[in-house]
């Protein structure tokens, strides 16, 4: 199985999410992960794991994200993968509880490498999706519904007009984009080929 690099580190922590959360069949994964931190630290240094649990969802736990970003992703790990929503709604963000206060420390803006997850039928570019080139989605053959912001001033947007599986198109902030050539040209190709476009 390939090891594969993401270039943005938090898409990265968000398929970590995915994975792991789907890999035990639990939201609140990150607790299982005691003997592949001892292994980290040996070399790593840092805490001890037991002292890093207390404070999860309490204090700011850089050590941990660190250690997260060391936990390897494979093609496999990503070709599993067939709903995606980008949200704040992850177990992840509990290593820095408050975040929202503090910047957009999460944020993703860069969506390169999400073609790995290539069985993906369902993706949502919600609230951690910072303007960014939608050009990665090229690769997702397969994807079906596509939900995303109009209000974002992302790049090669066109791509969603000829995504081939796609069947809905979900818009939020659709207004803002009404008087967009680009945006209306998309939407027209999409209805012609009867997808469902909501939002517009």
């Amino acid at each position: 199985m390939a090891t594969i690099e993401l270039a943005d580190r938090n898409l990265r922590l968000a398929l970590l999410d995915e994975v792991y959360t789907a890999r035990l069949e639990d939201y609140w994964w990150l607790s299982s992960l005691g003997e592949e931190y001892a292994a980290y630290q040996a070399s790593a240094g840092g805490p001890a794991w037991d002292e890093i649990i207390e404070q999860l969802g309490i204090d700011y736990l850089p050590q941990l994200e660190r250690f997260l970003l060391t936990l390897p992703l494979t093609s496999k790990d990503l070709a599993q993968v067939t709903d995606l929503c980008l949200d704040g709604d992850r177990e992840v963000y509990q290593l820095y509880p408050g975040w929202w206060h503090f910047g957009r420390h999460f944020s993703i803006t860069n969506l390169d490498g999400i073609a790995y997850c290539e069985a993906l039928e369902d993706l949502d570019l919600n609230s951690m999706v910072e303007a960014t080139s939608l050009a990665p989605l090229a690769g997702l053959t397969r994807l079906q519904r596509l939900g995303l912001d109009a209000g974002i001033q992302n790049r090669d947007v066109g791509v969603i007009a000829a995504l081939p599986a796609l069947t809905e198109l979900v818009i939020f902030n659709g207004a803002k984009a009404q008087d967009n050539e680009e945006w209306r040209s998309i939407v027209s190709a999409l209805r012609v080929r009867g997808v469902a476009v909501h939002g517009w």
